[in-house]
């Protein structure tokens, strides 16, 4: 008899972000089919609509810009018409313009910040107090938040900020009861990573077989279940992930075997999603 503790969310509420995408859609599935309400949030108006339509369920769609502070307390304003508690809340949306450092413009360089870091950190501001003892709160970071890559440099420093932040905030609200987690997925075969692999994204996305949606939605379903602080996906990327965070100078020595392996994955991903490289463009998990 398996002793794993069972989801319950009848009668609770949990928010998502970027709920309308790749990751987004089955997360919403799983919080519904475990008896949540859920508040989906995405910037992606029509995106959003057809998902609920999809989806089905207890359901509230939210449009909600992320860099725009307004934008952020207005849903906030709704939520609170609506409970005065959420239960969980995770942290979903991200977006990366790959390409080397200079190439960028400063928008872009901005877009990616506040999105990947600042979003987050506003989201949290607002609706954490609404968060009871016993909640949970889970960001979806990236294997980026614990490996530097080239090639996505401002993506990586957001996603840095967002496992610091997530380290710290859990130190703060540990005395109300209050579960911060982070997940550290390697790449995910998202319409984002589709757009990026054929976009000068880093090599190192593809050293594995990119991952499902799926697959990281139950590890956020188990994050909230369990509340650790800290998740990897796969296990072993995570493992040699830290190893290079903690002993940083080996990396260079190390990086030509794994970018040969990461060339090799790249080309086998796009050879399945019939298609070939491109270039530029902003990806957003909306």
């Amino acid at each position: 008899m398996s002793t794993r503790k069972i989801l319950n969310g009848k009668g609770k509420f949990a928010l998502v972000t970027g709920a309308a995408g790749g990751i987004g859609q089955p997360l919403t599935r799983r919080l519904l089919d475990a008896g949540f309400h859920v508040l989906m949030l995405d910037i992606n108006a029509d995106g959003l609509d057809a998902a609920r339509q999809k989806l089905g369920g207890a359901t509230t769609g939210i449009v909600c810009d992320l860099t725009d502070s307004a934008s952020v307390a207005a849903a906030a304003a709704t939520v609170q018409a609506m409970t005065r508690r959420v239960d969980v809340i995770v942290n979903n949306a991200g977006l990366i313009k790959p390409g080397p450092f200079l190439s960028l413009q400063e928008q872009d360089i901005d877009l990616q910040v506040q999105i990947n870091l600042l979003g987050p950190l506003r989201v949290l501001h607002h609706f954490l107090p609404a968060v009871p003892a016993g909640g949970s709160v889970v960001n979806i970071v990236s294997m980026a938040g614990i490996l530097p890559l080239a090639d996505s440099t401002v993506y990586t420093a957001g996603k840095f900020g967002l496992r610091g932040f997530s380290s710290s905030l859990s130190l703060e609200v540990r005395s109300r009861g209050i579960r911060v987690s982070s997940i550290f997925p390697s790449g995910v075969d998202t319409p984002m990573l589709r757009m990026e692999a054929q976009s000068g994204g880093s090599p190192l996305n593809f050293v594995s077989d990119p991952l499902s949606a799926e697959q990281v939605a139950d590890l956020a379903i188990r994050a909230v279940r369990e509340g650790r602080l800290e998740y990897y996906l796969p296990y072993g990327d995570g493992v040699l992930s830290r190893i290079f965070g903690c002993i940083p100078w080996i990396l260079p020595r190390l990086l030509p075997i794994f970018l040969k392996k990461g060339i090799v994955g790249h080309k086998r991903y796009l050879a399945k999603i019939g298609a070939a490289p491109s270039d530029g463009g902003t990806k957003a998990s909306q």
